[in-house]
């Protein structure tokens, strides 16, 4: 039998999941949109020449290099929408279907991060650092560039899909309590 009031967070953590499931959309239309406001603002760079164009060239190569795994990041948010408007749906009218989706969605969402992580280490990580040798001798203001984009990509990169496990974790801890399965129907 459901309890006679449900706990709290199953209302919140089904609105959280309408929520981030439109979040992650928006920031997927917004990372392919701004692929292309970048390519215009990296021509600019490189038509104005001196340390503009220096400073162009050093980030289309690492745009070019991050390529793959932003494709992934983008692909990966509108995948993990579905199935996080399935599961907050569900839980908002107190279903268990509502729980299994939202277990689904966050081993999903920590595999997917895993594998971004890996990625990175494995294939983007090795590449930036090919390009950045070669950058090293283009003078001083290139290679200070380099110098400070090569840890702030690799920091961004990597920390970035660590944080965002966070709400997966939680999504896994909050909603497969007891208290919380009982009350679903």
């Amino acid at each position: 039998m459901p309890l006679a009031n449900p706990p709290g967070q199953i209302k919140v953590l089904g609105i959280l999941h309408l929520v981030f499931a439109g979040l992650g959309v928006v920031i997927a239309l917004f990372g392919l949109i701004s692929q292309r406001f970048n390519e215009s603002v990296l021509r600019m760079q490189e038509n104005a020449g001196g340390i503009q164009e220096a400073q162009a060239r050093v980030s289309r190569s690492l745009t070019e290099a991050t390529q793959s795994i932003n494709w992934f990041g983008c692909g990966s948010s509108i995948l993990l929408a579905i199935p996080l408007v399935v599961a907050g749906l569900g839980l908002l009218k107190g279903r268990r279907s509502g729980l299994a989706w939202s277990n689904g969605y966050a081993w999903t969402s920590i595999l997917l991060k895993i594998i971004y992580v890996v990625l990175v280490l494995t294939l983007v990580i090795p590449e930036i650092n090919r390009l950045l040798v070669g950058f090293e001798s283009q003078g001083p203001e290139v290679k200070i560039f380099a110098d400070i984009m090569k840890p702030t990509m690799i920091a961004t990169l990597v920390a970035t899909p660590i944080v965002s496990c966070i709400y997966p974790i939680l999504v896994l801890v909050l909603l497969n309590r007891e208290s919380v399965r009982k009350s679903l129907i």
